[in-house]
């Protein structure tokens, strides 16, 4: 009877407690958090903070939901925020937090409040150098090191300090360097001491290299992309740059650097391995832009045409605007390394608003890259021309309808950009000089130039593009100015140039707002890009200029204005763009609105 009984109450007691756990669980509510706000981070960035928390912050995007609330996560957070302070050197930094709830109690702001205090400064820096290094390594390490005398300490400046340098050593000659060291930290009077005891260990230089897995490409086109030579000082520079020349030649797939040091000649052995890609392909691509409509291509490429590198290509390129069959060759160390002869022919129907043009061209010219980040280049060019189509109201600014140039092209580039489809960093100025004599044989004198500064610049997420442009076109002798052909005046509007005016019309216009081109170009933008979501991306911009009918004659007052927005898809080929532009003050009968469809940033 007594362990019925007990058996009862039991039963009845575990059966009121899943009734009021049940309960209270259907009546707790979700808490999320709705905002949170980092006041007084200095030292440390907003993006370092975040990362080192486990609160998960909100995003800006409203169709994901907000994150759940936990205050007990929160006082830790609280606790992980303090300690990478300490690694910086502020060591006195203390973290709070303050919540404001709505009327529902279900959704929080949290303002977290960071009181960064005084941080340890290094009063003294003692680098011990053991053997015998070049003086110049000495002042480069001293000139690049993080921490500094004078300066905040801190456990991450120091441990970089011991990286920069052990990669300058590697850099020079000494890849089995090794540091050991000691802080003191003194917390209370704010000062620390740093001793670098620094182990360069022996001298080492390049010894034998070998390269293995090519097997149509001659192993010449190889070693001549290579920067350095048995017996010189070993440096890991030199291995970075001799991989990525190896790896723009456009004929493997990989390249992978191989290092065997051999402690007791103390020589560096390198195996070069490669992996060819397909040396001769056939690429079709089709596609489609507000101005050029549905437009497709065919391309056939040879890369390493009879041996040595020589590159064959032979491509058909259709569109609405354009139809331009065309063949390429291209021969490597022409004249020394970076460099290459380049030859061309093409044939090339242009449909454009206010005329139409078939021309056939030929050019030769030389290449050639130098200081890392430069390159020239100059080519002869022999072309003949016939426009057709002419807008009855154009051909008063024209003299003739069939042309012979003969004309010379001289370039000069230097980029930094990290992209060429997508760039986010750096800057690439580009100049180029065409000109053209009668005393060649061509119909007409001219002399054209054309200047261009892009830059990139990341902020956080974001990413802010400038570009300024400037061209004139100059006939002398007994070229006038609507002497010079309508294919060789400027002419902007459109997707890539001026968005919030028409494909080419932006500058002259004849009386059936035709565009008639120019003799003097200025173009600028300004352009803010950041990440929406994913793949996703948005733009904001400013464009501003106009062409301009005379040479030399660029009026300020007469600038054209548009701004506008738009939307990326970043894809393997570059980012899908469409864009909307608005112009601020359009020339009568020219909407402002106008909206584009393209592949690859507007600059």
């Amino acid at each position: 009877m007594k362990l019925r009984l007990y058996l009862i109450r039991t039963i009845t007691l575990f059966t009121v407690l899943i009734s009021l756990t049940v309960y209270s669980s259907a009546n707790q509510r979700v808490v999320r958090i709705s905002k949170i706000r980092i006041k007084g981070a200095k030292a440390v960035s907003l993006k370092e903070i975040k990362e080192n928390m486990a609160t998960e912050f909100p995003s800006i995007k409203p169709w994901i939901t907000r994150p759940e609330f936990d205050e007990e996560v929160l006082k830790d957070d609280m606790v992980r925020i303090e300690r990478l302070y300490s690694k910086y050197g502020y060591y006195d930094a203390h973290a709070t937090y303050k919540l404001k709830y709505n009327k529902e109690r279900d959704r929080v702001e949290i303002t977290i409040n960071i009181k960064e205090g005084k941080p340890i400064i290094l009063e003294e820096l003692n680098l011990d150098i053991r053997g015998e290094i070049e003086d110049r390594l000495k002042k480069e390490i001293l000139e690049s090191i993080p921490i500094k005398v004078g300066k905040p300490f801190s456990a991450v400046s120091y441990q970089a300090t011991k990286g920069t340098i052990l990669d300058i050593l590697s850099a020079n000659g000494y890849p089995k360097a090794t540091i050991e060291g000691e802080a003191l930290i003194n917390r209370k009077h704010k000062w620390a001491h740093a001793t670098l005891i620094i182990d360069p260990g022996p001298l080492y230089r390049f010894g034998e290299i070998t390269i293995t897995g090519n097997k149509e490409v001659e192993e010449e086109v190889i070693r001549r992309e290579i920067t350095f030579k048995e017996g010189d000082i070993y440096s890991t520079k030199h291995l970075s740059d001799t991989q990525a020349r190896i790896f723009q030649l456009g004929l493997f797939s990989s390249v992978v650097i191989d290092t065997k040091f051999n402690e007791k000649q103390h020589r560096a052995n390198i195996n070069i391995r490669v992996k060819e890609r397909k040396l001769g392909t056939l690429k079709i691509g089709v596609g489609y832009g507000t101005e050029d409509l549905l437009r497709g291509q065919l391309v056939w490429t040879q890369r390493n045409l009879f041996g040595g590198g020589r590159k064959l290509e032979a491509s058909a390129k259709l569109s609405f605007i354009t139809q331009r069959f065309e063949t390429q060759f291209s021969q490597p160390y022409i004249a020394g390394k970076r460099s290459e002869f380049t030859g061309s022919f093409n044939l090339q129907r242009d449909i454009l608003p206010s005329f139409s043009s078939d021309s056939i061209t030929g050019s030769a010219g030389i290449k050639k890259g130098f200081l890392d980040v430069y390159s020239a280049f100059g080519t002869f060019n022999v072309q003949i021309s016939k426009l057709s189509d002419i807008s009855s109201a154009t051909e008063e600014f024209i003299r003739e309808n069939n042309f012979f140039l003969t004309f010379f092209n001289f370039g000069l580039e230097r980029n930094t950009t990290d992209s060429i489809l997508n760039p986010t960093r750096g800057t690439l100025l580009t100049t180029n000089l065409e000109t053209s004599f009668k005393t060649l044989g061509s119909d007409v004198n001219y002399l054209k130039g054309f200047a261009e500064a892009r830059g990139y610049k990341k902020i956080s997420k974001l990413v802010l593009a400038k570009r300024l442009g400037i061209g004139f076109i100059e006939p002398f002798g007994t070229t006038r100015r609507f002497d010079i052909p309508l294919f060789k005046r400027f002419f902007a509007g459109g997707s890539t140039s001026m968005r919030g005016f028409p494909f080419q019309k932006l500058g002259p216009l004849d009386e059936n707002n035709e565009p008639v081109g120019g003799n003097s170009i200025l173009l600028g933008s300004f352009e803010l890009r950041f990440p929406i979501y994913r793949n996703f991306g948005g733009v904001a911009f400013l464009d501003y200029g106009n062409v301009f009918p005379k040479e030399f004659d660029i009026r300020l007052d007469e600038l054209k204005y548009a701004v506008g927005t738009g939307l990326r898809y970043n894809t393997l080929i570059g980012p899908l763009r469409i864009d909307i532009g608005y112009a601020l003050n359009p020339e009568p009968g020219i909407g402002r609105f106008q909206f584009f469809l393209s592949i690859g940033q507007a600059f």
